[in-house]
């Protein structure tokens, strides 16, 4: 896509395959991907991430284009986050349920080792929340 539209912007949910990472001019979260969209200079945005982003980003940049990114191919992790069913499934409700509930709906398996690693930035980052709390 970036050879059919060379001087746009790429922006990138960081869950994207690292392939696509890669290429982006802006890495973030919904709210730092439509920031973005505000201070980059081009006026044409390629935009990895699902499509619900769209409607909240293009208010912010009516007078920019906003292309929608397909992803599928090698190296994805789906066939197109452009929509992505399993990210449409969540909502306020669900999240609320299955931290209130939990039980074996919610749990997910994972590696020990994998575990051990991952509690490293989990650690820092409630670390650092405890922080600014005081």
């Amino acid at each position: 896509m970036k050879s059919l539209y060379p001087e746009a912007a790429v922006l990138v949910h960081p869950e994207s395959p690292q392939s696509i990472v890669d290429m982006a001019d802006a890495v973030g979260s919904t709210s730092q991907l439509i920031n973005a969209a505000k201070t980059l200079p081009q006026r044409q945005l390629i935009v990895a991430t699902d499509r619900g982003i769209f409607y909240k980003m293009q208010q912010a940049v009516p007078e920019k284009e906003l292309l929608e990114a397909p992803t599928a191919g090698e190296g994805a992790t789906c066939r197109s986050c452009a929509h992505c069913p399993w990210m449409a499934m969540n909502g306020l409700k669900a999240i609320a349920e299955g931290l209130e509930h939990g039980g074996a709906a919610y749990e997910i398996q994972v590696d020990e080792q994998l575990r051990t690693g991952a509690l490293i930035p989990l650690n820092r980052m409630l670390d650092f929340a405890a922080t600014l709390r005081g």
